[in-house]
C-alpha cells in the first residue's frame, strides 16, 4: 500500500473563530491519485475512507506513533512507512 500519512496542526483562522487549536490527519494515495482529511478530535482515531462513496479503506491512528490501514473486506492491516506532521499558521 502506498499511502503517506500528514498531521497538519495549526490555523490561526480556525484558531481565532473557535479557540481551539486544531488538528488533522490527511492521508495521500499515489496509486489511486486521492487526498483524504479528517479532523483529528483525540489521541486515537478510527475511520473510513471512502471511493466514490464507497467504503474502501479504514484506518487506525494512534497519537503520533502509529497509523494502520486495511482494505475493507480484508483480515490484514498494513502499516503507514511514511508520517511526517506539518505545523500551520
Amino acid at each position: 500500500m502506498d499511502f503517506h500519512v500528514t498531521i497538519q496542526e495549526g490555523g490561526s483562522m480556525e484558531l481565532e473563530r473557535t479557540g481551539i487549536y486544531p488538528r488533522y490527519i490527511l492521508f495521500y494515495s499515489s496509486e489511486l491519485k486521492r487526498n483524504w482529511r479528517f479532523k483529528l478530535l483525540g489521541e486515537e482515531q478510527s475511520g473510513i475512507l471512502n471511493l466514490n462513496k464507497v467504503p474502501a479503506f479504514s484506518y487506525k491512528y494512534s497519537d503520533n506513533t502509529m497509523c494502520k490501514i486495511q482494505v475493507i473486506g480484508e483480515n490484514k492491516w498494513h502499516n503507514v512507512d511514511s508520517m511526517i506532521t506539518e505545523m500551520r499558521d
